[in-house]
């Protein structure tokens, strides 16, 4: 007996030690404990018993589409070692799908607010709540840890999940997405075409214009100098030189012979002075061609320069225009298209629900550990 008082002092004071040694843990890591245990133990709490489920519907597709030829051979190698590469336009697509954009458009069209605020959600999950505000800029933070859109840059494949607390909400705001994104493709194409071609008329018309200015300058040149074509015209006068230097020739031959053959015939005289004659029409004749400002030398040099300059033009307007055509052929040959691999369905069951399952991925997406939660997710979905 004398020992049982003993046993219960023994047995109250290891009590009160262990709750003092708890006691002066928590004072001394008061801090880790305020901030760290006490809500991490709250949030277990809530995401177990009270979470509402949430519904996940995905969709996969791939942006393809056929790209400038310059690039062709250095793109046929990166696939041809790693498989399909993601373009510019898939990343386009894939930041439009969680932008203000969408998020405005699903508002206007699909009563995404709505969905959101579903009364099945609890009270910290929905749209609005007590701790978030009400515009536009809250909600879109809101949406965007709603709506996911992934790119795995190895295969190209875009990954869309769109989590809300109705199957049928998640599946009709993803294909609502989806068509989205295939109408900023088409917009894509449109403006792509638009481009490709319209950089090709400019440049026709450019050549065009510049071709008009050179026959404008023909035209005044040509009432300038009164003439149509100045190497046409001149063709004549060539033609009379021509003619008065084949008798000049003739004439000389004749009065040679006949101061061989009669060297005091009175023709003699006669053949000289017709020799003096034809020279001096022919010294007359070709200051026509050469010689001063008003001849056709210089007429011609400025008439062939201008001329040039029209083939020259011509030449360019003819490339421009095959131009348009090939710009045409290769805008329809650039379409990109938005190939669906898998479509939204209706989630039958929850994939973030009450449980371990849902507490995990919720709490440590809602704490920053998205890895963590990613594998938590893959492993209970």
């Amino acid at each position: 007996m004398d020992n049982l008082p003993r046993v219960q002092n023994h047995t109250i004071n290891r009590s009160g030690g262990l709750a003092g040694r708890i006691s002066a843990l928590v004072r001394r890591q008061k801090g880790f404990f305020g901030f760290v245990v006490l809500p991490t133990f709250a949030s277990a709490i809530y995401f177990i018993v009270f979470a509402s489920p949430q519904y996940v519907s995905e969709a996969q597709f791939i942006v393809q589409g056929q790209h400038n030829q310059s690039s062709t051979m250095l793109a046929g190698l990166l696939e041809a070692s790693g498989g399909a590469s993601a373009s510019e336009d898939t990343y386009a697509v894939q930041d439009y799908l969680t932008s203000r954009d969408a998020a405005e458009l699903l508002l206007r069209t699909e009563n995404l607010r709505a969905a959101y605020s579903n009364p099945v959600g609890d009270a910290l999950a929905r749209f609005p709540n007590f701790y978030s505000g009400h515009t536009f800029e809250h909600f879109y933070w809101y949406y965007r840890r709603h709506v996911i859109a992934e790119l795995d840059t190895t295969t190209g494949v875009s990954t869309l999940r769109v989590r809300t607390f109705d199957p049928r909400d998640s599946q009709r705001i993803a294909s609502a997405l989806v068509a989205a994104a295939e109408n900023l493709i088409n917009k894509l194409n449109d403006r792509q075409r638009e481009n490709t071609i319209a950089a090709s008329t400019r440049e026709l018309e450019t050549s065009l214009q510049k071709l008009n200015a050179v026959n404008k300058k023909i035209d005044a040149y040509r009432d300038e100098i009164a003439m149509i074509n100045p190497n046409l015209q001149s063709q004549p006068v060539l033609k009379d030189i021509a003619s008065l230097q084949s008798t000049v020739i003739a004439s000389r031959v004749q009065l040679a012979q006949l101061r061989k053959s009669t060297p005091h015939s009175p023709l003699i005289e006669v053949y000289r002075r017709r020799l003096n004659a034809l020279e001096a029409e022919i010294s007359h004749v070709e200051t026509r061609i050469t010689g001063s400002d008003t001849s056709f030398v210089p007429k011609i040099s400025g008439y062939e320069n201008l001329v040039f300059q029209r083939t020259l033009l011509e030449k360019e307007v003819a490339a421009a225009d095959a131009g348009v055509a090939t710009a045409k052929l290769q805008a329809a040959r650039q379409l990109l298209y938005l190939n669906e691999i898998s479509l939204p369905q209706s989630s039958r069951l929850p994939h973030l629900s009450k449980g371990d399952c849902g507490y995990r991925y919720r709490f440590c997406n809602n704490h920053g550990n998205l890895s963590y939660g990613d594998a938590a997710y893959q492993r209970c979905a």
